[in-house]
């Protein structure tokens, strides 16, 4: 369940302070023009701005020509780091407004001018910058990510990732919400000292003849990057008739044309719909109950032995061999996933949830074309899912002068030769996962799809799988496009009886582990079975990330495993692309505190889905609600090998709870909040 924001967040930001005068930049700016009438006079005279609460006024110009800015946000509820960060467009005022009055309650607010912003921001450049040559660090920002480090002589340089010199080490890695952070606590100091008697700043900067602006409140510790106003392009807006034409689509394509076509798998996933629609109803509910919470029992974990042959038992599941390299966030996927889709020779296949129609889905659309004129290139995609994130709202900014399609099916088909084929929605059901395969010889898998927020906003896992378990994933895929066909049913009953079998291979090869596929499908729920299972038999651990964890349970078995004395540690974002489920994710959150559940905000939006149990890794598409565990299709890997369990606990858990705040106290919630819990469970 992958929805787009429907409010902008980030953009530059103070991230974008490491681009000094002087600096080589990358060529990409973000997506606002060039500063407005009013925004540009900011230059000529300094800008008067008032505060009430969350409510900013900006008074620019001269008195006969003067414009009025205003811009609003809400406090953040999680407190994910030393400073919250919010990313505001800002509104003109139509009409301007008298300069508030010194008995009001707006109060004036110190502005610093270019000469100091840029002053401050050369400075923070210069403190960031590893001090050791051949270091740097990596930032990231609306529109791409850069690295900054010192050159031979010393001196601050700024490039593109991908045009890092060769050889540099990464020795921090900041995403907007964190170097936003960081830098505000560095400006606190200096401003602190120069101004003793403020405490909430406006910070004017400038960058290749451009305006920045940035808002800093010392005392209610949080940072607002503010974006000139801008003209929207088409996209999110409504069209007249817009929702009709949807809904037929949906009526006639997603149901009436699938049943046509798939009168069997149609039938069977809407009774199957119901049916897992009525368990979600049928869940217990979150009770608060008064215990003692035992310590933390540090023995040893379950037997993982006798657990994986249980899994065979139960899940009908094989093991198979294979290698696994993560690859985490989008810097770690996409600049590699690019390279093996240059580089492919025979073909390439595209299993994904969402492809959506921004500039960065539109770049890969456009690679895949190119590939698609000398190998065979076959995409599918879920119609529901990739239709709805494709009408939302953009959550950042995108590159000047870029307009999106209208539709990514028709993109796609145009210009090259991708064979594509949408999976309908028949009764409402999806699929949400997330397989591509290269050549037969690469395939990844985890809960990236083909957007701006996978590739540049959110923190989220992929794995690069090589090895006998490819063939297998392969065969998923062929069946999966046989019944996206034409023939649709019959085109699966002809692939499953007369389709290429993959060959089975349990022979240890270098650097292979031991892999077990595990599904949710049809009348067959593999991942919600281990998961659940594993979780109950857990003596030593339990560490899950996620940012949908609505199941109640799903809660309720964490509960019980602490009770037992398993160290069990929940990571969720401290921001959600789901405002309802941020609601939800709170009240859960005082739920498992209060039973002992130790719960940890990561700074900006987790999109990771993991798991790991007593030294059991259980990741890849489905989060931990009922869309997931019940409902949509997902495809997830497990393994018990003892090497990958370490490092994937080390590079994954260990590493975000190095960057997240542990909950210590409950979050103040209202009947809003409860609301949305409850209407959430059954999702």
């Amino acid at each position: 369940m992958s929805k787009r924001r429907i409010f902008v967040l980030a953009g530059w930001g103070l991230a974008a302070g490491v681009f000094v005068a002087g600096m080589s930049a990358p060529a990409a700016e973000e997506g606002s023009p060039g500063p407005g009438p009013g925004v540009h006079a900011w230059t000529n005279s300094l800008p008067r701005a008032f505060l009430k609460e969350r409510r900013l006024r900006i008074y620019s110009g001269a008195d006969e020509r003067q414009e009025l800015f205003t811009a609003e946000w809400s406090k953040s509820r999680a407190a994910a780091q030393e400073f919250s960060y919010h990313g505001v467009t800002l509104k003109r005022s139509t009409k301007l407004q008298a300069l508030p009055a010194a008995s009001s309650s707006w109060r004036e607010i110190k502005v610093l001018d270019l000469a100091q912003g840029d002053r401050l921001l050369r400075t923070l450049a210069t403190n960031l910058a590893p001090a050791q040559p051949g270091h740097g660090i990596y930032c990231q920002y609306a529109l791409g990510d850069v690295t900054l480090f010192r050159d031979g002589s010393g001196n601050v340089q700024v490039v593109p990732f991908e045009s890092a010199p060769a050889g540099l080490i990464i020795d921090r890695r900041y995403s907007r919400h964190e170097l936003s952070s960081a830098a505000a606590g560095f400006l606190e100091t200096e401003l602190r000292a120069r101004h003793p008697n403020e405490t909430t700043f406006l910070l004017l900067w400038s960058r290749g003849g451009r305006l920045r602006i940035t808002f800093l409140d010392l005392v209610e510790r949080e940072t607002l990057v503010l974006f000139s106003p801008v003209v929207d392009i088409d996209r999110g807006k409504s069209k007249p008739g817009g929702r009709l034409t949807a809904l037929a689509s949906f009526a006639l394509v997603d149901n009436l044309w699938a049943f046509l076509k798939n009168p069997v798998s149609s039938t069977t996933r809407t009774v199957h719909q119901g049916v897992q629609w009525t368990g979600t109803l049928l869940e217990r509910q979150l009770r608060p109950r008064i215990f003692t919470i035992p310590p933390v029992d540090a023995g040893s974990g379950m037997d993982l032995v006798a657990w994986e042959q249980w899994l065979d038992k139960h899940t009908d599941t094989p093991r198979e061999r294979g290698s696994l390299r993560l690859l985490l966030n989008g810097e770690g996927f996409y600049p590699e996933f690019e390279r093996r889709v240059s580089q492919a020779r025979s073909k390439i296949d595209i299993h994904v949830c969402i492809f959506d129609r921004d500039d960065v889905a539109i770049q890969m659309a456009d690679l895949l074309k190119a590939r698609s004129t000398n190998i065979t290139v076959r995409v599918v995609f879920d119609r529901l899912n990739t239709r709805g994130a494709s009408a939302a709202a953009p959550a950042t900014p995108m590159a000047d002068g870029f307009v999106p399609p209208a539709s990514i099916g028709p993109y796609l088909r145009k210009g090259g030769d991708v064979r594509l084929r949408p999976l309908l929605n028949p009764g409402f059901s999806c699929d949400h996962s997330k397989v591509f395969i290269i050549d037969e010889q690469y395939a990844y898998i985890g809960g990236m799809n083909f957007g701006r927020e996978y590739r540049y906003e959110w923190h989220d896992l992929m794995a690069e799988i090589e090895g006998p378990v490819v063939a297998s994933l392969q065969r998923q895929f062929d069946k999966k496009w046989a019944q996206a066909g034409l023939w649709g049913d019959c085109g699966l009953a002809a692939e499953s009886l007369c389709g290429k079998k993959p060959e089975r291979d349990s022979t240890n090869q270098a650097n292979s582990l031991e892999l077990r596929r595990l599904y949710t499908k049809t009348f067959d729920r593999q991942i919600r079975r281990a998961q659940l299972e594993a979780i109950g038999r857990a003596r030593n651990h339990i560490y899950l990330e996620n940012s949908y964890l609505y199941n109640n349970q799903m809660i309720l078995a964490l509960v019980k495993a602490r009770q037992r004395g398993v160290d069990v540690r929940v990571i969720m974002p401290g921001e959600n692309d789901f405002a309802p489920g941020h609601s939800s994710n709170l009240v859960t959150s005082n739920f498992l505190r209060r039973h002992g559940v130790r719960v940890f905000f990561y700074p900006g939006m987790s999109h990771v889905k993991a798991l790991l149990v007593d030294g059991w890794v259980c990741f890849g598409s489905a989060n931990f609600d009922a869309l997931s565990l019940r409902l949509n299709r997902e495809a997830n890997l497990a393994t018990s090998d003892a090497e990958f369990a370490a490092r994937f606990r080390r590079e994954v858990f260990e590493a975000d709870f190095a960057k997240t705040r542990e909950l210590q106290a409950d979050i103040a919630v209202d009947w809003s909040d409860h609301l949305s819990d409850s209407l959430l469970n059954p999702f």
